[in-house]
């Protein structure tokens, strides 16, 4: 009885995010069009927050608000002047994490194939 009422208070605990500490995607944000010169950038929001060694600072690493996350672009737009522009903090971020993935022995994302990304 002990070891069921434990197993659902883990159940409950891990499908509300309470478990990770972190809030849920809203489902709006669930997949990410980012689009750019090159093409559209389609990014699995949901399915990057469920791999390991991540976690939402790991690209929302600055908080500006104490109401939540923000949006990439709140703050890393073209003339911001103590940020680097949106376009380099997701190459800098994504290709990195990808690489290392990749040199962990691991499969990762692309790291150089432009249209990999952009589509």
């Amino acid at each position: 009885m002990l070891i069921s009422r434990l197993l659902f208070i883990i159940f409950l605990l891990a499908s509300c995010g309470v478990w990770a500490g972190y809030p849920e995607i809203p489902a709006d944000k669930e997949v990410i069009s980012i689009p750019s010169k090159l093409g559209t950038v389609t990014f699995a929001h949901k399915a990057h927050s469920g791999l390991k060694n991540v976690d939402c600072k790991t690209c929302h690493h600055s908080y500006p608000d104490a109401d939540g996350l923000q949006d990439c672009h709140n703050c890393h737009k073209p003339k911001a002047g103590d940020t680097i522009k949106a376009k380099e903090a997701f190459h800098t971020r994504c290709r990195g994490c990808h690489k290392y993935t990749v040199d962990s022995g691991e499969k990762g994302g692309p790291t150089r194939k432009c249209k990999l990304c952009h589509q």
